[in-house]
């Protein structure tokens, strides 16, 4: 049975977000989950991506991939670090994008998300970032990321 708006706000809404937090959220949730991408508060909208995240529905993984391209900055660092939980095609297409975000916390967060499932292309835009990225701590991070996949 989905829970309420009110009962979602309130289960993410907790001080010291952990394990809890997600527990019991699951595909009858997400009809719930997806507006609280748009809420005012960044951090509720991140950690309605990571409860997403969490749950194994293409709506799930659909709001994860939209979120990805939207203006907001918390969204999309929140995005990034969820796309490796979703199916390989979607984080490839997703990463894609998000390595070449012109903000540095989302390429951060995409590169340590990339993993040795996603294909070639997320793989090789690793390296490229290893190689020119003018950020010199994501730089380094790509670079160890490019050597462990």
């Amino acid at each position: 049975m989905p829970k309420s708006p009110s009962e979602v706000r309130d289960q993410l809404s907790t001080i010291e977000g952990d394990d809890a937090t997600y527990e019991g959220l699951g595909p009858d949730d997400v009809a719930t989950l997806t507006p609280l991408l748009e809420d005012d508060e960044g951090w509720l909208a991140a950690r309605a991506i990571h409860a997403l995240s969490r749950i194994d529905d293409p709506r799930a993984h659909q709001a994860i991939v939209a979120a990805a391209s939207v203006p907001r900055l918390e969204v999309r660092v929140a995005a990034a670090r969820a796309a490796g939980r979703l199916p390989a095609e979607l984080s490839d297409g997703v990463l894609m994008g998000l390595l070449g975000d012109p903000e540095p916390a989302v390429r951060k967060f995409a590169v340590r998300s990339v993993s040795a499932r996603n294909g070639a292309a997320v793989r090789n835009r690793v390296q490229q970032l290893a190689e020119a990225e003018p950020n010199p701590r994501i730089k380094g991070l790509a670079a160890e990321k490019g050597r462990a996949t």
